[in-house]
């Protein structure tokens, strides 16, 4: 069986993905998901992460990317096709996540080009640089059409976390996450970030500072926040910090377009 994973979050990054399957050879390619809805929602404990300084007691972790399921949503993306080992290294990356198969009517290819809405469209399918993703595509396409489609020898997966919550001051957003997935959108293209930006939800949720300790030097702590700049010092373990730091004011300016309210509600956690 042919398997493919769709990437939503740090998974649209290369860098990001070679880390935990340095023998990926195909290319990824950019994918639309219909019925999927991106939200910050997951949660990776403080053992997973670098959140060592003595200034971030009250953070206990953080919250990266989730999905759910909802009616008409879409979501961006790339498509990874993977072998049986390279799949078993991203089960086991996506801890607190539970592998789900995706219906291939629902998915994709993407296009930025005016004229290109169906995917029936020869310049949209000649631009697939994946080979094994165009058996995606036109077995998609076949099935939208009514047409009997045996899937018994290709499935597309993706992981979709366990448990579902917001981010809190406890459990913030951690910015040097966020800039691995703007990187790899932006390999795409800059209108796909714009995309990813777009359809991603729960930047920003009002709350209390219940439980959350106020004599501490790090400034995050005492007020309510729900995403933390950690570029100087990065939380996620695959972080890029020379990449953040040279690139960080473009990505805010871009992130700005979108979400200027929590972005000024971003706090700097040292």
């Amino acid at each position: 069986m042919k398997h493919f994973i769709f990437g939503y979050g740090s998974l649209i990054c290369p860098q990001s993905r070679s880390v935990t399957a340095p023998t990926l050879k195909s290319i990824a390619e950019p994918v639309i998901i219909n019925h999927i809805e991106r939200i910050w929602s997951a949660r990776v404990l403080k053992g997973n992460s670098l959140i060592l300084d003595k200034n971030r007691e009250h953070i206990r972790g953080w919250t990266p990317m989730g999905i759910r399921k909802r009616q008409g949503a879409s979501c961006n993306g790339v498509l990874i096709h993977v072998d049986d080992e390279e799949l078993e290294r991203f089960d086991i990356r996506e801890e607190g996540y539970k592998r789900h198969r995706i219906d291939l009517i629902d998915v994709y290819p993407h296009c930025e080009s005016k004229g290109c809405n169906s995917v029936t469209d020869d310049l949209v399918l000649n631009a697939v640089r994946c080979p094994e993703c165009n058996i995606v595509f036109e077995k998609a396409h076949k099935k939208r059409s009514a047409n009997d489609v045996d899937e018994s020898d290709i499935a597309v997966w993706v992981y979709i976390q366990i448990e579902e919550s917001k981010p809190n001051p406890s459990f913030p957003i951690t910015q040097s996450y966020v800039d691995i997935i703007i990187r790899g959108c932006l390999t795409v293209s800059k209108e796909f970030a714009r995309k990813f930006l777009q359809t991603t939800h729960g930047w920003w949720n009002d709350g209390e500072l219940d439980g959350i300790r106020r004599n501490t030097n790090d400034e995050g702590a005492r007020q309510h926040h729900t995403w933390v700049d950690d570029r100087q010092s990065p939380m996620y373990v695959r972080a890029d910090s020379d990449f953040s730091i040279e690139h960080g004011d473009a990505i805010d300016r871009l992130i700005e377009e979108h979400h200027p309210h929590a972005l000024e509600k971003r706090v700097i956690s040292m």
